[in-house]
């Protein structure tokens, strides 16, 4: 990361990179903006890319495109640590679970059922389309919503949406979902970023 703040990536842009790209260039963009003030969460823990973390992380997490790692910081808690961009970070969750939807048709399509395919059975069908509604509603309720109006009630209901929505697709993958590899494991770390940047009374 650089040594000076930038502008922030444009929302629609780290939402995009978060769908098409994954996790890693995602948080990149995030965390670019913050220069030489990485943001650490109320705890003192971080979520990194690993190419910019220090040594002995906390956790290392092995995702498609690249690893992550949980890095603590324990100076924060008594410092005071700069937040995290609440808005951006909910759009790159938002992103992260486009791409699980995406994954989820690709390989729903590919399973075979009878004569068809798992993608076109009627119950498939309507589990995709709402969750697909869940995601315009999300962005929807993002493009109305201040940032200074993200926090509290607000920001928990935010992202407690777009934790559902994810198990919901993860279930339709089955087995497939839960590879350490695979698509689930990058939900549960989109899972750990709201754990991680988020205030005790309003991770609840």
């Amino acid at each position: 990361m650089t040594a000076t703040a930038q502008a922030p990536a444009p929302a629609a842009e780290l939402q995009r990179v978060a769908r098409t790209e994954g996790l890693v260039p995602a948080l990149g963009l995030l965390l670019e903006a913050h220069g030489a003030a990485l943001p650490l969460g109320p705890t003192g823990h971080a979520l990194l890319p690993e190419r910019d973390a220090a040594p002995d992380p906390v956790r290392r997490y092995p995702l498609p495109g690249g690893a992550v790692v949980l890095v603590h910081d324990p100076r924060a808690v008594r410092d005071g640590a700069r937040a995290v961009d609440q808005a951006a970070l909910l759009r790159l969750r938002l992103g992260l679970l486009q791409g699980l939807r995406d994954d989820c048709v690709a390989h729903l399509a590919e399973r075979a059922s009878g004569e068809s395919t798992v993608l076109l059975q009627q119950l498939v069908k309507g589990q995709l389309a709402e969750a697909l509604g869940h995601q315009l509603e999300l962005a929807a309720l993002l493009d109305a919503t201040a940032p200074r109006e993200l926090t509290g009630p607000v920001l928990r209901d935010l992202h407690s949406q777009v934790t559902a929505v994810g198990r919901v697709l993860l279930r339709l993958l089955g087995a497939h979902g839960f590879l350490a590899d695979g698509p689930g494991a990058t939900a549960h770390v989109s899972e750990l970023l709201a754990d991680v940047y988020l205030h005790a009374e309003e991770a609840r």
